[in-house]
């Protein structure tokens, strides 16, 4: 048995150490897969350390400290490997890395000696996964309440609709509000500021836009004056490729004083770039901004759907 879990972790090991070099998420990744890759770094010297244990105990005491130094440090050997692979370095990893070696160490000792200090050693190991594990639940629950809601993208009713956003610029600011609602009980209050870029963009692929004729929202503008936006769609071949301008839906919308019912066919932004058409199924990137505003601006958005 012993010799059937030596061979087990030391496949696995095999496995999965390409891993830290090739694949993963990368910058156009949702939260949820960058979440659950990090499990990986656990994974593997948490698998490294038990199976060094079966190979030759490791004492507690002062040769825990010197593993956990010896992880710590080639932790930070392979971030700064990866910064030559085109893979990016991160605390965050090295954090994971010891955390896999601190639960090995504690589940992989014996409760014999020390039993009551090895069990405290063990529960203690599991209260460090216990933020990691919480976070994780979060980005699950917010995936499946966004697929849930599809074609309803985004109405801003609920913490999980307001995770998915993120600013377009330093300056600019946004505040769920009770006014201004087409849909619901809330809107999207957003100021947009100087910046040379200002504005809201949503984070995450929900569903396949393919099965729908339109995109739709609703803007309030509240000014006396028209406000010139930019509204963007890329899908993912786009993001990853050169982020050409010709190669994606880029339209110029001009808001008029009150309210603007936008909808936008869906053979438009299918048809939008210039040498292909866009995969509307993989649609990875929705942005509305506005560029270089002489003075700052508020706008109230919402009902962002598909019809």
């Amino acid at each position: 048995m012993k010799s059937f879990r030596r061979w087990f972790l030391l496949v696995m090991l095999v496995l999965i150490c390409p891993l830290f070099f090739v694949g993963g998420p990368d910058v156009y990744s949702s939260a949820l897969f960058n979440n659950l890759w990090n499990y990986g770094h656990v994974i593997f010297f948490a698998t490294a350390l038990l199976f060094a244990q079966l190979v030759r105990p490791i004492p507690f005491g002062r040769a825990w400290l010197w593993v956990v130094l010896a992880i710590f440090i080639l932790g930070l050997v392979i971030e700064f490997v990866q910064n030559f692979v085109g893979r990016d370095a991160s605390w965050s990893d090295v954090a994971h890395n010891v955390l896999g070696a601190f639960i090995a160490l504690c589940w992989g000792q014996r409760a014999t000696n020390r039993r009551y200090l090895v069990i405290v050693l063990r529960v203690l190991s599991v209260v460090f996964m216990l933020p990691m594990l919480w976070v994780s639940t979060q980005l699950v629950y917010v995936d499946w309440q966004m697929r849930k809601q599809f074609p309803l993208i985004n109405s801003f009713e609920t913490s999980y609709e307001l995770h998915q956003l993120a600013n377009i610029g330093e300056h600019v600011s946004k505040q769920q509000v009770g006014n201004y609602i087409t849909n619901g009980q809330f809107a999207l209050a957003v100021t947009l500021a100087m910046d040379t870029y200002s504005g809201i963009k949503w984070v995450g692929r929900f569903g396949d836009w393919s099965q729908y004729r339109f995109f739709a929202l609703d803007i309030y503008n509240p000014s006396s004056e028209a406000l010139q936006v930019v509204l963007k769609i890329a899908d993912l071949q786009h993001d990853r490729g050169t982020n050409a301008l010709d190669d994606r839906f880029n339209r110029r919308i001009s808001l008029s004083p009150g309210w603007n019912n936008l909808r936008i066919a869906m053979d438009d932004i299918r048809n939008a770039p210039a040498k292909r058409q866009m995969r509307i199924e993989e649609v990875n990137c929705l942005e509305l901004f506005a560029v270089s505003l002489p003075k700052p601006q508020l706008i109230y958005v919402d009902n962002l759907r598909l019809e």
